[in-house]
């Protein structure tokens, strides 16, 4: 930030953009493998006993975290 106010210059907004479409590639492969955890977790309490809306809670509460 140049500026004593702290607002961004239009330079600055277009260095934030670019970097962020630079990342996109990235994040998208990120979430598709991110996915396959949530799946698998899901599948994995079904398989446990618990019903499917009982593992969509779990998986919706706590994610992949163990």
């Amino acid at each position: 930030m140049d500026k004593p106010n702290g607002k961004l210059t239009p330079i600055e907004w277009q260095m934030l953009i670019d970097d962020l479409v630079a990342q996109m590639p990235f994040q998208i492969k990120l979430y598709a493998e991110s996915s396959k955890l949530f799946k698998a977790r899901f599948d994995a309490l079904v398989a446990a006993g618990f019903n499917a809306q009982q593992a969509l809670e779990i998986v919706k509460a706590r994610g992949v975290d163990i």
